[in-house]
């Protein structure tokens, strides 16, 4: 079984930030989680957030997080049940010496398989956008989730449905359309990046209820 770990990327791999840092809004510091968020994305959320500055953690790289995802793809086996967390862009806006808000956007192999997709305790919280996607916009008060397939080249035939991505995007200030926006173009970044061998269609806006 895959031991458990919780990985904040900016100090464990190659090519992170190198920790926390505060940062003026609009800084050369934040072009990183811009380019993997989308610009108007990052933007948005740190100013609803309030924040003057900005302090800065966790991979807002595409390619690190996704040769991580990959490697860990490649050693799974269906008796894996714990994976490990990827933070991909985490942003404290801070309005003097005051914490204002936190936008939090992270990844890691689900431990729900498509299959259990249809379990009745599951399908009340997600809900199926198409094939390869389910989305939970509102597991709790500031949370939203999407669950993605991707079929890994070099992993087992069975990791696509029984090993999917998850996605999460959390901040207490953010509407339900913003995090949306941030989610849908994290997942996307990171898809893209992974070459999966049937990329997920993620859409552009959020799916109505039904």
């Amino acid at each position: 079984m895959t031991v458990t770990a919780v990985l904040v990327i900016g100090g464990l791999l190659a090519g992170c930030s190198g920790g926390e840092d505060r940062a003026e809004v609009g800084s050369p510091k934040l072009d990183r989680c811009k380019s993997l968020l989308g610009a108007a994305n990052v933007e948005a959320a740190v100013k609803t957030t309030g924040g003057s500055d900005v302090e800065v953690s966790g991979t807002p790289q595409a390619d690190v997080l996704a040769t991580g995802l990959a490697k860990e793809a490649k050693q799974w086996q269906e008796s894996d049940l714990l994976h490990n967390s990827y933070t991909g862009c985490r942003m404290d806006a801070f309005d003097g010496d005051q914490l204002s808000g936190t936008v939090d956007l992270s990844v890691k192999w689900s431990s729900l398989s498509l299959g259990l997709m249809d379990d009745p305790k599951n399908s009340r919280t997600w809900r199926q956008v198409n094939e390869s996607v389910y989305v939970a916009p509102e597991p709790g008060p500031v949370r939203m989730q999407l669950i993605a397939a991707c079929a890994v080249p070099g992993a087992t035939a069975a990791q696509s449905s029984g090993l999917p991505l998850q996605f999460e995007v959390s901040g207490v200030r953010l509407g339900a359309e913003l995090r949306w926006e941030l989610l849908r173009a994290f997942a996307q970044s990171v898809t893209e990046e992974m070459g999966c061998a049937t990329p997920p269609v993620i859409p552009s806006a959020l799916p109505a209820a039904t």
